[in-house]
């Protein structure tokens, strides 16, 4: 199981995204900025609320531009209890459906070391009020109970192993969850780190591995500003 580079979004990372083309292909709604006399529309306010290449030092942002990039279709996973980690990815999730959603892939060079550049899939999402939260406590629900799970898209059956995050660092937003998932036949490098932080009515997930297949780590300052931005617009608007 890949990521696989099927637009502009993954150039320069080919061969880098070991995990998720089964949890998810790779998104992008995109929508014109609205004038200042009128309120932004959902997704106008979502698509404002994105990383860009200029918000964290050492953080470049290759936009999504398809709608088809980012949420697979519908997928049922094989445990009733697991079906929330299957849903974080899917543009047609089994209970909450978001009013609208965009993102696209950070690449991360802070490290010295150019093996331990990360590379994160993100996707952001805006819900009816109260839906984030649901979100949120579906996952954390999820993680007591789930350790593994399979999916069948597109005719292929693929499977998952789920080891839940530490719980230590920073605070990242009103809820967060880490998660592992595992390809097992792919060994480390089909392995991905998960981070979905809730802000407000809105979450920001995201896919990330090291280059070098080794455990891969998430940098706050990218999920703080990433949290700080969706509160600001949804503020505004």
């Amino acid at each position: 199981m890949r990521i696989r580079a099927r637009s502009g979004v993954l150039t320069g990372s080919r061969g880098l995204l070991p995990v998720a083309a089964a949890l998810v292909p790779v998104l992008a709604l995109t929508a014109a900025c609205g004038s200042s006399k009128k309120p932004l529309t959902p997704a106008q306010q979502i698509t404002k609320s994105l990383l860009t290449s200029k918000d964290v030092p050492h953080v470049a942002m290759s936009p999504s531009t398809a709608t088809t990039q980012l949420l697979g279709g519908a997928q049922r996973a094989s445990r009733p209890d697991c079906q929330p980690l299957a849903d974080q990815w899917s543009s047609k999730p089994s209970r909450y459906t978001p009013l609208v959603y965009t993102g696209g892939v950070l690449t991360d060079t802070a490290a010295k070391d150019k093996n331990a550049k990360t590379i994160s899939l993100e996707a952001i999402a805006l819900y009816k009020p109260g839906q984030a939260k649901s979100v949120l406590d579906a996952l954390a629900a999820a993680l007591r109970t789930c350790h593994g799970y399979s999916t069948t898209r597109g005719g292929a059956t693929s499977t998952f192993t789920v080891t839940p995050g530490s719980a230590s660092g920073p605070r990242l937003g009103d809820q967060q969850v880490v998660y592992t998932v595992r390809d097992p036949k792919l060994g480390a490098s089909g392995t991905v780190l998960v981070t979905v932080v809730r802000a407000g009515d809105a979450t920001a997930a995201y896919e990330t591995v090291r280059a070098d297949h080794k455990a891969a780590a998430l940098r706050p300052a990218i999920a703080l500003k990433q949290t700080a931005k969706l509160r600001a617009e949804q503020k505004a608007g």
